[in-house]
C-alpha cells in the first residue's frame, strides 16, 4: 500500500488527496506532517456561518493538530482559501476535518472533550500535550456546534420540568437549573435564583410552550411559585418532597439542640446523651441500626420531645405513600393537626408553612414527582466546579454543565 493511501485511510479523508508525509523536528519535538490538497473544484463555504461563497479572496497555508501517532505528534497541512462572505466578511473557508476557528481536527477535539467529561482539564491538557485554556475553548466550540445543529433552542416538547438551584461559588453565587423529567437532561441554566430568573426562563420558553407544561416540581421558593403561576397557569406546581421532608427534619434538629442546650448546665451527662442522638434521630425507621433503636427506645420511655418529633417526621414520610388525592389530602391534614398540637414550636412553624402550600405537597404525591434527579445533577455541577478548583468565567462553567448534564453526545473517533 502506498504511503499516501495509507495516511488517507488513517486520517479518514474524503475527496482530499495526500501530497506527502514528512517527519519534522522542530525545537526537539518530532512530528509527522501530512500535506493534504483539497479538491480544486470544491464549493467553498464560510467557516463562520457555513454559507456557500462564490468568490475567493486569496489563499494561505493552514495547519491542524491531529491525534498523536504513537509518541509522535501529527499535523495536517493544507492550502486553504480565504473567502468573502456577505455575512461574516473575509473568513477562511471551512475544511471537513476541523471546526471553524480551530487549529485542531475534529477527532482531536472530540477526544479531549470526551476525556474532560470524566477528568480535570489539567489532566487532559497534560495527557494530550496542549494548553489548559485550549481545552476550555474546545468545550465551548463543541457546545456551540451542538446548539447550532439542533432544531430550535432545545426547549421544545417540555411537559414536566424540575427547577432547582445550585451554589457554584462562595458568597451565595447560585445557578437556577431547569431539567426535563422525561429525558433527565438539563435544558436551561442561568445565574441567579430569584423570581426574575424564573421569569427569564418562562420568557425564553414562550407563551405557547408554557401552555404545554403539565407539571413543575420545585422547592417552596415563593418567587418561583409566583412566576410559574403567572406564566404556566395550566401546570400543576409540585413541592419537592426532599425539601418538605428536610423542612420537617430541620424542625426536629432544632428540638434536639434546644433540649441539649437546656441540659448542659444542670445535667452534663444527659446533655451528652442528647447530643449523641443526633444521627440516630436523623435516620428513617427502615434504616435504623441496633444502637439507634436503643437510643430511640430510651427517648420513648422518657416521652421525650425528641422522640415525638422523630415520630412526626416518620408520619410525614408516610403521607407520601398515599394512593389517591383524597387520601393524601386527608393524611396531610391529620399530620398538620398533629404538628400544630404537639407543643413543639419548631414543628408548629413547620406545619404552618406546609399548610400554606398543602396543594403543592399533594400535587407532588399524586404526580409522583420529585427533584431527586435534579438534586443528583446538582451534585454533578458541584463536582465539576470543585474538580476544576473553580471557574474564573461563568461562561466556561455553563459550557461544561451543558456538555455533561445536557447530555451532548461526544463519540470517540474509533
Amino acid at each position: 500500500m502506498r504511503v499516501a493511501t495509507l495516511f488517507k485511510r488513517l486520517l479518514r479523508l474524503g475527496g482530499e488527496r495526500v501530497l506527502g508525509v514528512e517527519l519534522e523536528d522542530e525545537d526537539g519535538i518530532e512530528r509527522v506532517v501530512v500535506t493534504v490538497a483539497l479538491a480544486p473544484r470544491r464549493v467553498s463555504r464560510c467557516s463562520g456561518c457555513g454559507t456557500r461563497t462564490g468568490s475567493a479572496y486569496d489563499s494561505r497555508p493552514g495547519s491542524w493538530r491531529h491525534l498523536d501517532m504513537g509518541r509522535v505528534r501529527c499535523v495536517i497541512r493544507a492550502e486553504v482559501r480565504r473567502v468573502c462572505c456577505s455575512e461574516c466578511g473575509i473568513r477562511t473557508e471551512a475544511v471537513p476535518w476541523a471546526r471553524a476557528g480551530s487549529r485542531f481536527t475534529r477527532a482531536f477535539e472530540d477526544t479531549c472533550v470526551y476525556l474532560v467529561k470524566h477528568a480535570p482539564k489539567t489532566t487532559v491538557a497534560a495527557l494530550m500535550r496542549i494548553d489548559w485554556h485550549t481545552v476550555g475553548r474546545m468545550i465551548e466550540r463543541v457546545v456551540a456546534e451542538h446548539a447550532a445543529s439542533r432544531e430550535g433552542d432545545g426547549l421544545d416538547g417540555l411537559v414536566r420540568i424540575g427547577i432547582d438551584e445550585v451554589a457554584y461559588r462562595k458568597g451565595h453565587r447560585y445557578l437556577m437549573c431547569v431539567s426535563d423529567h422525561g429525558s433527565g437532561a438539563l435544558v436551561w441554566a442561568s445565574p441567579g435564583r430569584s423570581q426574575a430568573t424564573a421569569e427569564a426562563f418562562y420568557r425564553a420558553l414562550g407563551p405557547e410552550r408554557c401552555q404545554q407544561l403539565r407539571a413543575v416540581s420545585l422547592d417552596l421558593h415563593g418567587g418561583w411559585i409566583t412566576a410559574t403561576r403567572a406564566y404556566a397557569p395550566n401546570a400543576l406546581i409540585c413541592a419537592d418532597p426532599f425539601h418538605v421532608i428536610k423542612l420537617c427534619g430541620d424542625a426536629l434538629d432544632r428540638v434536639r439542640r434546644e433540649a441539649w442546650q437546656a441540659l448542659r448546665e444542670e445535667d452534663p451527662g444527659r446533655a451528652a446523651f442528647i447530643k449523641g442522638s443526633r444521627f440516630a434521630v436523623r435516620r428513617r425507621a427502615g434504616n435504623l441500626r441496633p444502637g439507634d433503636r436503643t437510643i430511640l427506645d430510651e427517648l420513648a420511655r422518657d416521652n421525650h420531645d425528641i422522640y415525638r418529633g422523630w415520630l412526626l417526621v416518620e408520619q410525614l414520610r408516610a403521607v407520601y405513600e398515599a394512593a389517591s388525592h383524597d387520601d393524601a389530602m386527608a393524611l396531610l391534614d391529620d399530620w398538620i393537626l398533629a404538628a400544630l398540637t404537639s407543643d413543639l414550636d419548631p414543628f408548629i412553624r413547620c406545619a404552618l408553612t406546609i399548610d400554606a402550600h398543602r396543594d403543592l405537597v399533594v400535587n407532588a404525591i399524586t404526580q409522583r414527582l420529585s427533584n431527586a434527579r435534579l438534586e443528583g445533577m446538582n451534585s454533578t455541577v458541584r463536582l465539576l466546579s470543585h474538580r476544576a478548583r473553580g471557574y474564573r468565567r461563568l461562561s466556561s462553567l455553563l459550557a461544561m454543565i451543558t456538555l455533561v448534564c445536557g447530555r451532548i453526545p461526544v463519540a470517540l473517533p474509533t
